[in-house]
């Protein structure tokens, strides 16, 4: 993984947006721990409104890297962090 990646995710300064496009650039290479890794640091360290997008998308890396008390303990997160965001929006549907 580029330090530039790293760098990134730690001082959160990534967007949503720009950490997605990282992952999924790093994923197409086949780098996929590192794209976890990204993950995990912006969601270590990220102050944004949208972290149960970055939930469900490091949840789904894990579980493809066949990670699966790691990916449930992500779908935890999203489901035990955002369960009154995710029933409400899912009402509207």
């Amino acid at each position: 993984m580029s330090k530039q990646h790293l760098s990134g995710a730690k001082s959160t300064s990534y967007t949503l947006a720009e950490l997605t496009q990282a992952a999924d650039s790093l994923q197409a290479n086949g780098q996929y721990q590192e794209a976890s890794e990204l993950y995990r640091q912006w969601l270590e360290n990220a102050k944004d409104d949208c972290k149960h997008v970055a939930w469900f998308n490091y949840g789904w890396l894990l579980q493809k890297q066949s990670k699966f008390d790691e990916a449930s303990n992500a779908y935890n997160a999203l489901t035990d962090n955002y369960a009154s965001y995710l029933s409400g929006h899912a009402a509207m549907a």
